[in-house]
């Protein structure tokens, strides 16, 4: 294939991969990450295009070139603030990406376009391009190319519900075919002009033939069965990947896709920008957190909840079940809230605990029996509205110092933890508890985080290998003392199972801003992380071990033995940790770590990703200049071949291709020699194998024939065969150059610059046409890329001047060979 070929198959795959990008329109809000796909995408081509002239289409070098140029476009848009410091680059990359995975796992679609999922999107949009850039242009396996963009088709389609829209598969089937096309136009060309039928008068180009236009319908006409057969036949839907949802396929039972909101936690506090999340009204004048899920399982890693099957009987509509362990000798109140959400996107139903019955949700909500974990089966909290009824559990200090040994499942259950958990965390947990009951024990412990330990509430604490819940983060806390809410959930709740106190962390939200009417708001910055510890014939009790202003420990976890846990815990608080304010950090800090945001990720008070158009415009118009001339002088060459429909057509512009292939590597010869002058000094002054001669006599001959010999209706050879000997000719002068000369001819070739010189003429003309009125002297110019010629045989102006025409003589040597 020519060099023309590559760059339209590059250009193709480029379209390709970002037309199938389209299909991910419906998993992200707004269009920014459209535009940094749209750069990544041409990134990967126009240093495809350029490459490949540099590297006369070694693909090893092409394709690494490729890789890192993609790589850079990434770091200039994601992370420019660390280009200085390449690891620090990598890892703030890194990070983004961990971010974007857990807004995935979070939220469902569409989800906001902040910086992880940005990067994600605009990343797997890049290497997508990437690879059938690879397949279609490197190795020209076009068909293999659809892989990458079925890859990227499966992504929406599995995680919609009702999968994609029949456009967007359209556009997705629309870019395959264009690459199939596009390969199959140049090797039908290959073949030479496609002969005419018997009532044709003139062969046609291949994209003109009815083979062609048959190839249209029957691709059109695939596509479009594709979409209707699932509508009709029982049993498919338009999904790629189907199914119910009900995991084992039975109606006893279904396995719902569960989030982890804990891992969003210190992103949700640290945003710039305190997004309001839901409003509710209660009847309780000082209400609990509002929980929106129990984690009760801890790997070493993380909390989580635990991983089993919710019968579909367990319906919300039929009412909630008792809370855990709780009695009537714990004095409680009936209560109720009335929630309305406006942002939060979440699998589980934010709740007050415990939770009695909830009202006004439309589809199927199930509840866990252990935890009351209410979880949607293909819904979520997406603008939703609804009423709960709930208890107000108030327990004594002397009830839970008084609960007797909780039963063997619970401790066996509530008490397990990996066997390699560090033995230090074990140790401080023994050292602090001290001897008593379990609540004595649970009580000191969470003094020794709000009052004794001295630790800091600080959200910018450094984050740990492993995540902020894992056994390395809850070391490296107990040895910095400084964290937010899930360093001292994870670290308490941990503590306590190696106690043998039954223990589990929730996670919700702070109880929010009161507003007017009793109305309270909570935002992303009120999301919170707590231990519960489970006490017989009581249940589950929150403590509260963080030192955050604004919330005080609760009034059952201070006994009234009048020690110093009995003082006011905000005040203790202030003094140890005294940078924390109402959102969990000191306007200092937050403003310091805002600003280290802004600086180093450039986000934009959406939190979303802001482009920097002056450093990618730059490299894109680096990455233009370079690749301008030889797209000029493919455009030009195709334009002639384009116009070449006649043997003395065809002639003319093989000369010209020679011509110009020659020029590029200095080669010149006066406008007044004839063809055979031409060979004769082309054989005299370069070593030309007999192959490559033969290729220089037929070029000449058939262009003496074309302009001086009779007609005939011998159709003789097509284009394909002559731009083979034009190519064996010009290689054969360009081996015997310096590899300076060669590089300059692939690089910045001299016909690119007469193509653009010509164009810019061309369009002078015409602004100087239309500008002058009155003016009736007819445009002379010539076609862009092209110079005048004699008529050929058919009346049609040629595409090369008389045969010797040069576009500019050169300096004289050997007898006037003309050689530069």
């Amino acid at each position: 294939m020519t060099n023309g070929s590559d760059e339209r198959m590059a250009v193709t795959a480029a379209v390709a991969a970002l037309v199938a990008a389209l299909t991910l329109a419906p998993l992200i809000k707004g269009t920014t990450w459209l535009f940094a796909a749209a750069i990544m995408v041409l990134t990967v081509m126009v240093t495809g295009i350029v490459a490949r002239q540099l590297a006369r289409g070694w693909w090893p070098a092409v394709i690494g070139l490729q890789a890192v140029m993609l790589f850079l476009a990434i770091v200039v848009l994601f992370a420019r603030g660390e280009i200085a410091d390449p690891p620090g680059a990598v890892r703030l990359l890194a990070d983004l990406v961990q971010a974007g995975l857990q807004t995935t796992q979070s939220q469902s679609p569409p989800v906001d376009a902040d910086r992880g999922i940005v990067l994600l999107a605009a990343g797997g949009t890049g290497i997508v391009a990437l690879a059938v850039d690879i397949l279609a242009t490197s190795f020209r396996q076009p068909a293999l190319a659809g892989l990458p963009l079925l890859a990227m088709y499966c992504v929406p389609a599995a995680l919609l519900d009702d999968g994609l829209p029949w456009y967007l598969f359209f556009a997705a089937a629309a870019s395959f075919l264009l690459l199939l096309s596009a390969d199959a136009g140049d090797r039908v060309r290959a073949w030479g002009r496609v002969l005419a039928s018997a009532g044709q008068r003139d062969a046609r180009p291949a994209g003109d033939t009815g083979l062609a236009r048959g190839g249209r319908r029957v691709a059109l006409a695939a596509v479009a069965v594709a979409v209707a057969v699932p509508a009709v036949v029982p049993g498919l839907d338009n999904q790629l990947l189907g199914g119910s949802g009900d995991g084992d396929g039975g109606n006893g039972g279904t396995v719902i896709t569960r989030i982890n909101p804990i891992l969003d936690m210190r992103r949700d506090l640290n945003d710039p920008v305190d997004t309001e999340l839901l409003a509710y009204t209660t009847t309780v004048s000082d209400p609990e957190p509002l929980r929106i899920v129990t984690d009760d399982e801890y790997d070493g890693k993380t909390w989580k909840p635990s991983g089993k099957k919710i019968p579909r009987s367990n319906n919300i509509s039929e009412g909630m079940p008792q809370a855990p362990g709780l009695t009537s000798a714990v004095q409680t109140s009936d209560e109720s809230s009335s929630i309305e959400i406006y942002r939060l996107r979440e699998t589980y139903l934010p709740l007050p605990y415990p939770a009695r019955s909830v009202t006004g949700l439309d589809g199927e909500w199930l509840y866990d029996p252990e935890t009351l974990n209410v979880i949607g089966n293909k819904v979520d909290t997406t603008q939703v509205q609804y009423t709960v009824d709930f208890l107000n559990v108030t327990p004594t200090a002397d009830q839970l110092a008084g609960a007797t040994t909780p039963p063997d499942d619970i401790v066996e259950k509530y008490t397990q933890l990996p066997d390699d958990m560090p033995a230090v965390i074990e140790e401080t947990a023994r050292r602090e508890a001290g001897n008593g009951n379990n609540y004595e024990k649970a009580v000191r412990l969470q003094e020794f985080f709000r009052t004794g330990g001295g630790f800091v509430y600080n959200t910018q604490a450094p984050e740990s290998e492993g995540g902020d819940g894992s056994a390395q983060a809850i070391v490296d806390f107990l040895r910095q003392k400084e964290g937010y809410c899930v360093h001292y959930a994870s670290t308490m709740a941990v503590m306590a199972r190696q106690l043998g106190i039954p223990a589990r962390v929730a996670v919700g939200f702070l109880p929010g801003t009161l507003q007017a009417e009793n109305t309270r708001i909570i935002s992303s910055r009120d999301a919170h992380a707590w231990p519960e510890l489970y006490f017989n014939n009581v249940g589950w009790v929150r403590f509260e071990p963080t030192p955050r202003s604004g919330q005080a420990a609760p009034d059952w976890t201070l006994p009234d033995t009048g020690n110093d846990s009995s003082s006011p815990d905000d005040e203790t608080s202030t003094t140890t940790a005294p940078d924390t304010s109402e959102d969990g950090a000191s306007s200092t800090a937050e403003a310091e770590a805002t600003q280290e945001q802004e600086q180093a990720a450039g986000a934009q008070s959406s939190g979303g990703l802001s482009v920097p158009w002056q450093p990618v415009l730059v490299l894109l118009v680096v990455l233009l200049g370079l690749a301008l001339p030889r797209l000029a002088a493919g455009i030009a060459a195709r334009h002639r071949w384009r116009q070449a429909t006649t043997p003395p057509g065809l002639a003319a512009a093989a000369w010209d291709d020679l011509r110009l292939g020659l020029s590029d590597l200095g080669v010149r010869w006066a406008a007044s020699w004839t063809p055979r002058a031409v060979r004769q000094r082309l054989n005299d002054d370069y070593e030309l194998t007999p192959e490559q001669a033969e290729a220089l006599d037929r070029l000449v001959e058939e262009l003496e024939d074309a302009f001086y010999a009779p007609p005939t209706t011998e159709p003789g050879r097509g284009a394909a065969e002559r731009r083979q000997d034009v190519a064996l000719v010009v290689g054969a002068v360009a081996v015997q150059k310096s590899s300076r000369t060669r590089w300059q001819a692939k690089l910045w070739p001299a016909s690119g610059i007469t193509a653009l010189t010509g164009l810019g003429a061309w369009i002078t003309s015409r602004v100087r046409r239309r500008g002058a009125e009155g003016d009736d002297v007819p445009d002379t110019a010539a076609t862009p890329g092209d110079e005048p010629g004699p008529a050929d045989r058919s009346g049609r102006s040629g595409q090369s001047g008389r045969p010797g025409q040069s576009g500019r003589p050169g300096r004289r040597d050997k007898a006037g060979s003309g050689r530069s």
